[in-house]
């Protein structure tokens, strides 16, 4: 009997040895691949809670969070300047807006923590984003919404333009985040989805009860508007708006088939891995008939 037990202990003691040396192990592997995602010395400890809270925050986030106010909203916690203090009821107002216009579009969503940081200077947002001339930006690595402001009084008497703007940005970027959550986990993950499509559907919430009028504008193949290179190259092309196309074809979408067509199309997206042959299953449509439509809407072809 004291033998078996002895052994039953040995065993056990075995069994922890070995989860403890396994979850060292995960936790080293984990603190390295953080530190190379973010380029950092981190300590050991806040790589772990970054992994564990799925919130990524680096050194310049941080200084930028320690400079700023802060204020929570629902699970959005918002950073932003003493020169912003005025623009915080407007600001939960139009992220109110955010949040219920996509629970209009997408249904219920799982919601994590996401912050919100303020800038007035869109170079210091151009830092942190590493993009070039953007008024906004969404990091799902960090779990980061950011947006510029600039002409606070005509935003605080709801001047019709530069109101549009201030909320078109945040309805743009909450989007994203949305999004993001959709796709997490899933099957296909967000690399499934070309650029052209969930910016697409970012400029279509941002554009909520606002009428946009078709402009003229140079047509880029949906086939080159698929990943973040294609896209940048794209979009600083003359005579290009690859926000706008890529609005209007979620517009048209929307019109022909009714909003439901946007969650219909991630959801078999999210199941098969494949967006191109979900687009086509839901929609009847290939990207070249897209561009057929374009082109017909700017009557280049009859």
């Amino acid at each position: 009997m004291k033998r078996f037990i002895k052994i039953i202990g040995i065993t056990l003691s075995t069994i922890i040895l070995i989860v403890l040396l396994f979850i060292i192990g995960m936790g080293i592997f984990i603190h390295k691949t953080l530190e190379k995602k973010t380029h950092e010395n981190l300590p050991y400890v806040q790589s772990i809670k970054m992994f564990l809270t799925a919130n990524f925050e680096g050194k310049a986030e941080r200084e930028l969070k320690a400079n700023r106010l802060k204020e929570n909203f629902k699970n959005i916690t918002i950073y932003y300047p003493d020169d912003f203090s005025e623009l915080i009821p407007i600001t939960k107002e139009t992220l109110d807006w955010a949040i219920n216009k996509n629970k209009k579009v997408f249904g219920t969503v799982e919601l994590r923590p996401v912050d919100l940081i303020v800038f007035k200077d869109k170079r210091d947002m151009n830092k942190l984003s590493n993009l070039k001339d953007v008024s906004g930006f969404y990091s799902d690595f960090d779990k980061l919404l950011a947006i510029k402001y600039d002409n606070k009084e005509a935003i605080l008497e709801r001047k019709e333009t530069p109101l549009y703007f201030f909320q078109k940005s945040i309805l743009h970027e909450y989007t994203h985040y949305i999004f993001s959550r959709m796709v997490a986990g899933t099957k296909a993950g967000v690399s499934a989805y070309p650029l052209w499509f969930h910016e697409g559907i970012a400029e279509y919430i941002g554009n909520d009860k606002t009428n946009v009028e078709y402009s003229n504008f140079k047509v880029v193949s949906f086939d080159y508007l698929v990943d973040r290179d294609q896209w940048q190259t794209a979009r600083f092309q003359d005579g290009t708006n690859v926000y706008m196309q890529s609005y209007f074809a979620i517009k048209f979408l929307v019109d022909n088939y009714g909003e439901g067509i946007l969650k219909e199309i991630i959801n078999s997206t999210n199941s098969t891995g494949n967006f191109e042959e979900s687009f086509k299953k839901t929609t009847g449509l290939t990207f070249h008939e897209l561009i057929f439509i374009f082109l017909q809407m700017k009557g280049i072809i009859p």
